[in-house]
């Protein structure tokens, strides 16, 4: 829930937040960052974007097996998920809504992704 509560406000690109999430992640101008998340709102499918984050998230959780309940007790879960949204991945088919070439395909995929993670890890928190 809390990732399609992320991707799907349309105020997810206030500037505050992209200003608190360049912070996060160290170093990016917020204006340059918030004009490509803008781009990749308009290219990325959101429903792909929810289950992909959602299937990184449930293979994680699994991974941690017997650490789970140690993770959830820390509350570890928001870091888990600003994490799986760093990771380094390719779209699935269908994601980007038109034909990209795929580095820039791979760019703003990745942001929003990360962004998206970051935005609903802090309604965890």
């Amino acid at each position: 829930m809390a990732l399609r509560d992320a991707a799907a406000h349309r105020d997810l690109l206030a500037y505050q937040d992209v200003a608190k999430w360049c912070a996060v992640v160290g170093g990016v101008d917020a204006r340059l960052e918030r004009a490509a998340l803008t781009h990749a709102i308009e290219l990325v499918d959101p429903d792909i974007l929810i289950t992909d984050l959602a299937q990184a998230m449930r293979a994680r959780l699994c991974a941690a097996g017997p650490l789970l309940p140690q993770v959830i007790a820390s509350g570890g879960l928001p870091y888990l998920l600003v994490l799986v949204g760093l990771d380094d991945v390719e779209p699935p088919a269908g994601a980007i809504r038109r034909p990209l070439p795929p580095r820039v395909a791979r760019f703003y995929w990745q942001r929003l992704r990360a962004f998206v993670a970051w935005s609903a890890s802090t309604s965890w928190m």
